[in-house]
């Protein structure tokens, strides 16, 4: 008799069915478990995404209130209708002590070459003239032509300006000097933001974060365009004519003005006959 008697036929389909169950089982576990993996995998790759959409949004948010922060901000030492007055010692002062003495006004654009071509030669006199105490010398930058240049570098040029003369102030006059000194010719761009740093900075100027910010930011963009729009449609400071382009000159209200050729412009012996004859007495 055999020890280990042969299965019948009925015990091994029986173990055949047992066999095949047991399988069908573990396919089944691993068939869940891949699902569980990619279930969840969907639901990781979908949070990342969301994750990721939330940060573009809050990014975006942050932006978008800094913006609307940047559209409040006036920049400090800078008359309401946008003008800087360098006085003695190229310090900046105010329009009281501005209008004890005599008063030169320029209406500018850092894209305009006409105004380059008037800053250039009568530079050495005017800063003279403000640095003694002679005069006030109110400087007012609007931007009106961006669309001469690729890179809008009149308001970013004039942002900049009033960026030193909200925090460095005593840096104005010469940082008004270097952006024409390096000012782009008109369908070209200009210097980029890190550029323009550069700029300032050989003008004296210290490249904080502060300075970082307000240059990066445009954060007197909306300023601008008010002091552009205002200047373009009400009559000059202390005088009673309107600024059609620039530059736009008075002295003491009194419009200078040249032939259409330019030729008098940059002839500093003739303005400064003007300044003379329209000084106060």
């Amino acid at each position: 008799m055999s020890l280990n008697p042969r299965p019948t036929r009925s015990e091994q389909r029986d173990a055949a069915r047992a066999k095949a169950r047991e399988l069908r089982e573990q396919r089944a576990k691993g068939d869940q478990r891949k699902r569980l993996l990619i279930t969840s995998g969907s639901i990781i790759g979908s949070l990342a995404v969301i994750a990721g959409v939330t940060m573009v949004l809050i990014n975006a948010s942050g932006d978008s209130q800094t913006n609307i922060e940047n559209a409040k901000k006036v920049p400090a030492n800078v008359t309401a209708l946008g003008g800087v007055i360098v006085g003695k010692d190229l310090k900046v002062i105010s329009e009281k002590e501005a209008n004890k003495i005599n008063h030169v006004v320029i209406y500018q654009d850092y894209q305009c070459p006409i105004c380059e071509l008037f800053e250039g030669p009568n530079l050495s006199q005017i800063k003279t003239w403000a640095q003694t105490g002679l005069a006030a010398v109110e400087f007012h930058p609007i931007s009106f032509l961006d669309s001469n240049s690729l890179n809008n570098y009149s308001s970013r040029a004039a942002n900049a300006a009033f960026c030193v003369a909200n925090s460095q102030p005593e840096k104005y006059f010469d940082v008004n000097t270097a952006l024409y000194y390096y000012q782009p010719q008109e369908g070209t761009s200009g210097p980029d933001n890190n550029a323009l740093k550069e700029t300032l900075k050989g003008a004296g100027v210290e490249i904080n974060d502060e300075m970082n910010k307000c240059i990066d930011q445009k954060r007197y963009g909306t300023f601008i365009n008010n002091i552009t729009n205002t200047a373009l449609s009400q009559n000059a400071v202390t005088g009673d004519t309107k600024v059609t382009g620039t530059p736009h000159i008075l002295v003491n209200g009194v419009q200078y003005t040249w032939d259409n050729a330019g030729t008098d412009l940059p002839n500093p012996g003739r303005f400064a006959q003007f300044f003379n004859v329209n000084a106060k007495k």
